[in-house]
């Protein structure tokens, strides 16, 4: 394919149409690969321990509702009585519990004035049942719901009761749904 050179000022000179195909040609293939980059889906193969193979696909960009729903009942945080065992937990196991990084639990902690973990002589936060309580108010109001940090913080102080009722009530909405799953599993298995 020829370009044609340009003058002193920029100005080209007439190409010729065949010149100019090709270049749309050309153009209309870089786009097609191009749209089927964003759209491929990432292979990610793994090994259990119980030595099973797992072939997954991870699609990039943003997740869409259905797998951001799927992942709520993920969260690993332990039920209330397990939690009253311990009197503080560490934030790193905190963090772990919600599946997010421990800089998110600081930031919120900054952001939201009901969370106030206590702090050891060396600064590491330590959670009470409290605080884990509401970190996971926050989380559904962030997370789950999709308020801005402002958002949340606003419906917090208006509605605390009512978010805290619904939560409650999803809670154990999930703990149910999780039940009948095993169940039905269990079921499908004899």
């Amino acid at each position: 394919m020829a370009f044609t050179q340009l003058d002193l000022f920029g100005a080209m000179s007439a190409p010729r149409e065949e010149e100019m195909k090709n270049v749309v040609d050309v153009l209309d293939q870089d786009t097609v690969l191009n749209d089927q980059e964003s759209t491929t889906e990432e292979t990610i193969t793994e090994v259990t321990a119980a030595g099973t193979l797992v072939v997954t696909q991870k699609k990039r960009g943003r997740k869409s509702n259905k797998e951001i729903f799927a992942g709520v009942n993920q969260i690993g945080i332990p039920d209330d009585a397990e939690l009253k065992q311990k009197l503080y937990h560490p934030i790193r196991q905190v963090a772990k519990w919600f599946g997010v990084p421990a800089s998110q639990i600081r930031f919120w902690e900054n952001q939201f004035e009901v969370l106030t973990p206590r702090k050891n002589r060396k600064g590491d936060r330590l959670f009470r049942f409290e605080d884990i309580q509401y970190l996971k108010t926050i989380y559904y109001l962030i997370r789950i719901r999709k308020f801005s940090i402002e958002g949340a913080r606003e419906y917090l102080k208006e509605n605390k009761l009512a978010t805290d009722n619904n939560y409650s009530i999803i809670e154990s909405l999930n703990s149910i749904k999780s039940f009948l799953l095993e169940l039905k599993e269990s079921l499908n298995n004899d």
